[in-house]
């Protein structure tokens, strides 16, 4: 079930599809350091109020569809996720950081995309026809 997030004047439902890829597409992540990120982001996610709806770590790159507070950026979410996950890694992990140029585990760049229910053609019909129903 998807999370609602309630404050005093609002609810939301704000689902995000993040990728974020390692470095030069490194394929460095081995089945046991995959099981750890997963773990580890999933913790990150709820220490910052947010629960990842579905999460699959790959040899190079992570999928995670999150539903986050109205209140969190994306921005400030994947750097938490990016920067944090890299430092506790390479910690866990030391030998991961020789395959790594200058020891960065993750690219900068990210991929976000918001998800919904319906379609976006669903919507802009939705929105086109609001005078040819009735309204309070």
């Amino acid at each position: 079930m998807v999370k609602e997030y309630h404050t005093s004047s609002s609810v939301s439902i704000l689902i995000y599809h993040l990728v974020w890829v390692t470095k030069y597409r490194n394929k460095a992540l081995d089945h046991e350091t995959r099981r750890m990120l997963d773990r580890k982001i999933r913790e990150i996610l709820e220490e910052n109020s947010c629960k990842a709806e579905a999460l699959t770590v790959m040899p190079n790159h992570v999928h995670l569809e999150v539903a986050m507070p109205p209140w969190m950026l994306v921005t400030v979410l994947i750097k938490k996720l990016k920067g944090t996950t890299a430092r506790w890694l390479f910690k866990q992990k030391p030998e991961l950081r020789e395959q790594f140029y200058h020891h960065h585990l993750w690219s900068p760049s990210y991929f976000a995309r918001t998800v919904g229910n319906c379609s976006e053609e669903t919507i802009k019909r939705y929105v086109e026809t609001q005078w040819e129903r009735p309204y309070k």
